[in-house]
């Protein structure tokens, strides 16, 4: 029974089309892992292993259950070096920090937003920006349109791509 989850998660995890194999589901799995194994250890009365007993004798699911544990805590903290796992979280609709509200303590919050908020700075088109390369940006399409002498072919890259003259706002809240 302690595999069966590690089984569908690394089968949800390769599952094409799916909204489960994605980045955004990385920190929650490990977090269901960590979690399944810690209960596995209290259903079983498994003792952790400790470094003041060296002669301590582990059964073999003890033992198990501490390096598998161990891994995925090494590989979680590693999730740590960047921002790309807890943004892809709070970009998927299904998700945003609720996840993080409800799953983390409180103590990881500030962190956690922190770091959404870096990579939104980092991406982020100011007004003023924006401003100046629309107003070049309607220049560009008045040269290409003068140079143009055929109206019908004429179409605006940047206004296709970026929208005409929208209002930016702050979507990360």
């Amino acid at each position: 029974m302690l595999l069966k989850p590690f089984k569908i998660l690394t089968k949800m995890g390769q599952e094409k089309n799916s909204p489960l194999g994605s980045i955004s589901s990385v920190l929650w799995g490990i977090d269901m892992l960590l979690d399944i194994l810690e209960k596995t250890r209290e259903k079983y009365k498994i003792e952790k292993s400790d470094a003041k007993k060296a002669n301590q004798k582990l059964s073999h699911l003890a033992t198990c259950i501490d390096h598998t544990h161990g891994l995925f805590s090494k590989y979680y903290k590693l999730t740590d070096k960047t921002e790309a796992y807890i943004v892809a979280m709070v970009l998927d609709p299904r998700q945003k920090y609720k996840y993080f509200f409800d799953n983390w303590d409180k103590k990881h919050h500030a962190g956690m937003k922190r770091k959404t908020e870096i990579m939104y700075k980092e991406f982020h088109i100011d007004d003023d920006v924006t401003a100046s390369s629309s107003m070049v940006d309607s220049q560009q399409s008045k040269k290409r349109k003068a140079d143009d002498n055929d109206d019908d072919d004429f179409f605006d890259i940047i206004a296709h791509r970026f929208g005409k003259n929208e209002i930016v706002q702050n979507e990360l809240e």
